[in-house]
């Protein structure tokens, strides 16, 4: 097939007209929600901020994940990612709304972190744990993450039009550093705003947790996504088994993954039996927690584990799609159980605000309505990716 038959074809794949309702609705989802957190800083500020650090922490690790996915997929070359690759690409142009969205957790930070106030609480580790550091991290953090989201975007726009002399932009060498770039931030970021919420303790496989967790995360929504698409004719003659079956085997990869970095965690900390380091379990095993842990345990492991070894269910996208929303709901969750127990008035027994749960509802109206805007801006397939022969071959087949 041509080039220019494919230059044609781009119309065939545009994204859904409801995709602008799907914007009206996160929109006014999101307004109503902004609406409802000032309500609540004027309210109860510390239930407030623990819930928006909560939604921030999800939503932002949503964009981070799919950002790396898109990384891994320039890298691997595996047709998964041409089919779900504008949608990596519309997440991860959300990072700007989210480090905006940081400020309210910049603003009242004193009335997150103990240690801000508390100097005491950092004696070992004030080097690196100080308001100041804490503080210019935070846009050092967003300018990698933009940056290489950036161009790799502005990359990717140029396979949207024929090139001269059929001279393809390479990605491989800017994705391998990005991916290292993007561990090694996401690493830091998790411990300076979830890990450092108890200053007294540490873990060196923490930031490893919430990189799994961020992956498995990005793969369900584009789960969620690719079979919602397959509603329309034009994408359902592209989406065959075979990708759901790759992104279904990717989701059980990251499963094992999330499962192996909590279990090691828990295993070296529980063995070496040290009072300062076994106490951030017991906090969140004792009384209603321990409750928490074992859905977490059963349900963000267990279960998708189970069922994800069908190769049927990996195959069919109406049978995956349900696991997915499992997943992405069991993320929030987890984050929860990261988040709460740490302040002294939860320990010991479960607590459950509304905050945390109209919080992450709200943000995440904000985040898919600039999701929706940012994925109607070029066609769902990126025509003149190398590999879109082979994608398009595969049209009217069942591969």
């Amino acid at each position: 097939m041509s080039n220019e038959t494919m230059y044609r074809q781009q119309t065939d794949y545009p994204v859904p007209t409801e995709a602008t309702q799907w914007q009206k609705w996160a929109l006014i989802i999101g307004g109503v929600g902004a609406l409802l957190c000032v309500a609540g800083a004027v309210t109860s500020l510390e239930q407030f901020l623990r819930g928006y650090l909560i939604a921030y922490m999800f939503w932002t690790g949503l964009s981070l994940g799919c950002l790396a996915l898109l990384m891994v997929q320039y890298l691997s070359g595996g047709l998964w990612g041409l089919v779900i690759r504008r949608a990596l690409e519309a997440a991860s142009k959300c990072l700007p709304l989210m480090f905006v969205l940081f400020l309210p957790i910049l603003i009242f930070r004193t009335s997150l972190y103990a240690w801000m106030t508390n100097p005491a609480l950092t004696e070992r580790n004030r080097w690196y744990l100080n308001t100041t550091g804490w503080i210019i991290r935070w846009p050092v953090y967003f300018a990698i993450w933009i940056l290489l989201a950036t161009i790799l975007h502005r990359r990717g726009d140029k396979q949207d039009s024929p090139l001269p002399g059929g001279v393809q932009p390479r990605f491989q060498g800017l994705s391998g550093l990005g991916l290292v770039l993007y561990s090694l931030t996401v690493s830091f970021a998790a411990v300076d705003w979830i890990m450092s919420l108890d200053p007294t303790w540490g873990s060196t496989i923490y930031g490893l947790i919430f990189i799994a967790g961020q992956g498995l995360s990005a793969l369900a929504f584009n789960v969620i996504l690719l079979t919602i698409f397959t509603r329309y004719r034009a994408y359902r003659e592209i989406i065959k088994p075979m990708q759901f079956h790759d992104l279904g085997k990717l989701m059980l990869a990251f499963v094992m993954l999330f499962a192996y970095f909590s279990f090691s965690q828990w295993l070296i900390i529980w063995a070496g039996n040290l009072p300062e380091e076994i106490g951030w379990y017991l906090h969140r095993i004792r009384g209603g927690w321990g409750v928490v842990a074992l859905i977490i345990i059963l349900f963000h492991f267990a279960l998708p584990f189970a069922l994800l070894l069908s190769r049927e269910r990996k195959r069919d996208g109406k049978r995956l799609i349900g696991l997915a929303l499992l997943l992405m709901f069991m993320r929030l969750v987890d984050i929860y159980w990261y988040v709460v127990p740490n302040f002294a008035h939860e320990q010991g027994h479960f607590y459950l605000s509304p905050w945390y749960i109209v919080v992450p509802i709200g943000v995440g109206g904000l985040w898919l309505a600039f999701f929706f805007y940012n994925l109607q801006q070029r066609p769902l397939l990126p025509i003149y990716e190398p590999q879109m022969p082979i994608l398009l071959h595969q049209r009217g087949h069942g591969h």
